[in-house]
């Protein structure tokens, strides 16, 4: 039994049969309350999306159903879930909903109920787009240096990059030497994307160099030679990493302004903008899932990193801080703040065990039995030396007389055969 383990805070099942994947989970308060609270959305491959408040149950008949807000049951399997400014002339958050063929945005509100069972949410649709490729995952940010929105980018399982500002689709362009699709993620300091190609390369693109490359529609073959206007679409910088990237991330708190993160099979790799590495961390196991997140000591950047022996990490930078044990293996890892408690853990595996948890021990209640401290009375330990010393004379004379006698019966024995 390990000392360390992730304190159950609030768990939930969701489903049976269900797969879930690390674009699966996101935390936000997606019904724009204005509390600061946030809510948990899972989306499945089954088409299952639920809303979650956790809270502490006070009493033994709440539990994960008197939480949950939402289920819907949608028509396509969900691959990633975001919540953003997806909406023009709206400062509230809006649910972006990654289907393989389509991509639909909602708006999620909730009615005070006059009856016991509490408010109830809806789930609206505002806009949604078909895809003409199938979808691998997304990204989302102020492309271009626009405030007050963001606009979407999804990838394709054929190597192509569309963007969609809000309602409507902006252009496409195909990545060079494309193979299989990596993770995607945008870095709004230098407004690029940053994948990781087949060939185990970390390329990063700016959103003015694919703004003027040639138009995805006019050439399907990406390694076709230019035929009509544009430049030719190449990265602005490579870093060659060597093993495939598990998921990219790029932390928006002040004091890692400048940092990359990228999870690999078997290392840690933290970059600065230019591409140039920070830090490097070999790992001694199988990672499944990671998240930077703000560290209380300036200049450092905490990392949550699941791996596939049901163990839940921090770091500190390269230091390991805390290791903690869960029941399953994490594929997505959040933090979040609720209403009774902040900074909690959520963590979702891939059959569906959703877990919301803090780090802590289990106490040990043994405790050491008082020893009877007494003065050594001397005279008492005397007359015992004493005693014992007397005993041990006697029985050393008592054996010396056996002997003796044993050795003149046998020398008897010897002389009458004799």
């Amino acid at each position: 039994m390990s000392l360390f383990k992730a304190r159950d805070w609030w768990s939930a099942t969701l489903g049976e049969g269900e797969e879930f994947d690390q674009g699966c989970l996101c935390v936000g308060d997606v019904d724009n309350s204005g509390t600061g609270h946030d809510k948990v959305v899972v989306g499945s491959y089954m088409g299952m999306l639920r809303i979650f408040s956790p809270h502490a149950s006070k009493t033994s008949e709440g539990g994960p159903a008197d939480a949950q807000l939402l289920e819907v049951q949608l028509q396509n399997a969900i691959i990633q879930v975001e919540l953003g400014k997806f909406v023009s002339c709206s400062e509230l958050l809006h649910l972006a909903v990654l289907h393989p063929r389509k991509l639909s945005v909602y708006s999620v509100s909730g009615t005070a109920g006059n009856v016991e069972h509490g408010d109830q949410y809806q789930l609206k649709l505002v806009y949604e787009h078909n895809l003409q490729r199938t979808a691998c995952n997304m990204t989302y940010g102020t492309f271009g240096g626009v405030t007050g929105h963001h606009s979407l980018c999804i990838q394709s399982m054929d190597g192509m990059l569309m963007f969609f500002e809000q309602d409507s689709y902006s252009f496409g362009r195909f990545l060079p030497g494309f193979l299989l699709p990596g993770p995607l993620t945008y870095n709004p300091r230098t407004d690029s994307f940053l994948t990781v190609s087949s060939a185990r390369e970390l390329e990063s693109y700016k959103y003015e160099t694919l703004a003027v490359a040639t138009e995805a529609e006019s050439r399907q073959d990406p390694n076709l030679p230019l035929k009509t206007g544009g430049k030719r679409l190449t990265p602005d910088w490579v870093f060659v990493l060597g093993e495939q990237a598990l998921d990219l991330c790029v932390p928006s708190f002040s004091h890692a302004s400048s940092h990359i993160f990228i999870l690999g099979e078997r290392n840690i790799y933290c970059l600065r903008d230019n591409g140039q590495i920070h830090f490097m961390k070999k790992l001694e196991f199988n990672p499944s899932c990671f998240l930077p997140y703000a560290s209380v000591t300036d200049g450092t950047t905490n990392l949550l990193l699941g791996n596939h022996t049901n163990m839940l990490l921090v770091y500190q930078d390269v230091t390991l801080k805390w290791a903690s044990q869960l029941s399953f293996i994490p594929v997505a890892v959040r933090v979040a703040n609720f209403l009774d408690v902040k900074g909690v853990v959520v963590s979702l595996s891939s059959d569906g065990h959703l877990l919301c948890s803090y780090m802590g021990t289990d106490p040990s209640f043994f405790s050491t039995p008082k020893v009877d401290a007494r003065e050594a009375d001397y005279e008492q330990v005397e007359a015992e030396m004493k005693k014992l010393q007397k005993f041990i004379r006697e029985a050393t004379r008592t054996q010396g007389r056996r002997l003796i006698s044993t050795l003149n019966f046998t020398e008897n024995i010897h002389l009458s055969f004799t």
